[in-house]
């Protein structure tokens, strides 16, 4: 049986998840969703408003009687920490419990990614006290936040980055690969959610895919999901140290679009853009798809917008360990 202890926790985070999906709501209201009674939903909602964690939001319609007083999650009660790392820039960003980005900011990691990391988290953690979580993706494979060996970053090899971040601030951490990350950003933006869905991103460390299915991230069984550098396409692995230097663009991503469909058979296939396929989609689209029934065609559209997508996927990855 749980304790008065526990009791509490267990009220005030039934709160807390009702009020992140509903925004504001009433005491009657939360009575109502949570099915806890209206003096124990006042004992919590009084507690969360004296430490910070819910703001009074004014007074409701009236039905009749007095407005009922409405509350809402205090955004900056929790902050949290989001890096991401693309060759020696380790980017990061600080997100308040409603996903806007607070503060971001890049740092060159010439002393080290480490290093860099290290003094970072501490400077993030003397400005913000009430930083809450941090997540982490990096452009290589990374299993159960232990980063396997890739095309770079040989200073992280057999490290976990996991447990690295976690004895630094004391904070539950995530480290993801980039596109599981960047493709959850992308699914989280889909109204109505989509089936499944495939994003590819061609950068300074080479291409990769990242797949959402039934709105979690595909890492496969030892997280080699989407290492699209070991398909068995001529000069493959070349590519990938030379920027695809002689490479036949067009036919390139349509052997991996291609894969993607009959493989997969996502709802959508996002093309993440750069100066190697920039005015090709369209010859993309149409050499991709060529041999696919009309029926099984996924929607395939270019997009601008990967940083926004890595930034809201951190978030949700962040998010996730505050619950």
């Amino acid at each position: 049986m749980a304790d008065a202890g526990e009791l509490k926790n267990m009220n005030t985070g039934a709160i807390r998840r009702i009020l992140k999906a509903k925004g504001t709501m009433s005491k009657n209201e939360l009575a109502r969703e949570t099915g806890l009674s209206f003096p124990t939903i006042g004992r919590a909602v009084d507690s969360m408003l004296s430490t910070g964690e819910l703001l009074e939001k004014g007074a409701g319609t009236s039905t009749g009687g007095r407005c009922a007083q409405l509350y809402a999650i205090n955004p900056l009660y929790r902050v949290i920490t989001s890096l991401y790392l693309e060759a020696e820039e380790l980017h990061w960003f600080i997100s308040d419990l409603s996903g806007e980005c607070v503060e971001r900011g890049k740092e060159i990691c010439d002393e080290g990614i480490l290093k860099t990391i290290d003094t970072l988290i501490r400077r993030i953690q003397v400005r913000y006290p009430q930083l809450g979580a941090i997540a982490m993706g990096v452009a290589a494979n990374v299993r159960e936040g232990i980063m396997q060996r890739s095309f770079g970053y040989s200073e992280l090899w057999g490290v976990n980055l996991s447990a690295y971040l976690n004895n630094i601030s004391g904070l539950p951490c995530a480290v993801e690969g980039d596109m599981q990350i960047v493709s959850t950003g992308f699914w989280s933006r889909c109204i109505p959610p989509k089936k499944a869905v495939v994003c590819i991103y061609l950068g300074k460390m080479g291409i990769g895919g990242g797949a959402v299915i039934d709105g979690r991230a595909w890492h496969g069984a030892s997280a080699f999901a989407g290492e699209l550098h070991y398909l068995p396409i001529e000069h493959n692995m070349e590519y990938a140290q030379t920027h695809f230097k002689g490479a036949d663009i067009v036919d390139y991503y349509s052997k991996i679009i291609t894969s993607y469909i009959a493989i997969l058979n996502p709802d959508r296939i996002i093309l993440y853009d750069n100066e190697l396929i920039s005015g090709q989609a369209n010859d993309i689209r149409i050499e991709s798809v060529k041999n696919i029934p009309p029926h099984n065609i996924p929607q395939i559209e270019v997009s601008n917008e990967f940083e926004e997508d890595y930034r809201r996927g951190l978030f949700v990855f962040g998010n996730r360990l505050l619950d």
